[in-house]
Parts: structure tokens; C-alpha cells; sequence
């Protein structure tokens, strides 16, 4: 199900630290630590379970990556660098793609260790931050009924449902 979310009365939120790329310069630890977590990622929703209601999985790699970053998209990763965790560490990550009518998060992922933290909340906020901060008061996103996790900022009143993006 697609969102738009209207930021137009949004008054930005503390989130978790974060690093922030719109550029593929990432040090090798971290592309090692983003490619664990990417083999990881596909079977820690239980794709490979035979759950019916949910999409056939398609990877993004770190190749898709390097080429979102290079056409317009910003990554923001959670993890490496904040105090009392041993580096590499991955937390989460999420992305904007810029390209739409209205920036489009997407991807908001959290490692299973970080699950029921808020993590995944402050995915959401940190990006709505960054749209405001560019002077844009609105934005899209996909949240699917079955991922129940994600659907936990929908008790804001900014989401309305669209057909496409």
C-alpha cells in the first residue's frame, strides 16, 4: 500500500544518530557488514517459509547501490560508530529516492537484534526530517499489511492512501 505523508505541519523529531551517503564511499567494513546483513535480510521475514500473502523477494545489491547513489537517492545507515557497539555493527538502513513527484522511502530495513527498539520508527522520522529540511513538505512511502512492524507510524495522522507514486 502506497502513502503520501504530509509534512506540512510535521515538526521534525530527535532520531538515533545516523550516517548519511549520497555517495559510494563507504569503507570496506561497512560494505562487508552491508553485505551480511543483505544475505541476511531476505530469510529474517520468513520469505523462505512459504508465507503466501507476501511478494517474491527481489535483493537489492551493492551494486544497486553505488548506482541509486549515483542518480539521486540518499542512504542513511544506522550503526557503525555510535558509542559501546563494536565496529562493524549494522543496525538498519533505509532510502530516498528524490526522483518522484514526492520523495519515495523506501527500503527502511532493521537488523533482527534491533527489532521492537524504535529503530524502525526513527527510519521513518529521520527521513521525514531530511525531506523538511530540503524545503518539501511531502513524501511517499510503501507500508505492507503484512509487515506489522511497519505499519506502527501509521497512528500519525499524516498518511493517506494513493494508488501509485
Amino acid at each position: 500500500m502506497y502513502y503520501k505523508i504530509d509534512l506540512s505541519n510535521y515538526t521534525p523529531r530527535e532520531t538515533r544518530i545516523y550516517l548519511e551517503y549520497d555517495k559510494y564511499n563507504f569503507s570496506p567494513y561497512q560494505l562487508e557488514s552491508i553485505q551480511v546483513e543483505l544475505d541476511n535480510f531476505k530469510d529474517s521475514y520468513g520469505y523462505g517459509n512459504g508465507e503466501g500473502d507476501r511478494k517474491p523477494w527481489k535483493n537489492w545489491t551493492l551494486d544497486d547501490l553505488k548506482y541509486r547513489l549515483e542518480n539521486n537517492w540518499t542512504f542513511y545507515l544506522i550503526g557503525n560508530g555510535r558509542d559501546g557497539l563494536p565496529l562493524p555493527v549494522i543496525e538498519g538502513w533505509a532510502f530516498i529516492d528524490w526522483n518522484r513527484k514526492y520523495p519515495y522511502l523506501n527500503n527502511r530495513y532493521v537488523t533482527p537484534k534491533f527489532r521492537k527498539s524504535g529503530l524502525g520508527n526513527d527510519l521513518v522520522w529521520l527521513r521525514c526530517n531530511e525531506v523538511v529540511k530540503r524545503g518539501l513538505n511531502t513524501a511517499s512511502i510503501r507500508l505492507d499489511k503484512w509487515n506489522t512492524p511497519s505499519l506502527s507510524v501509521m497512528k500519525e495522522n499524516i498518511f493517506t492512501e494513493i494508488d501509485d507514486i
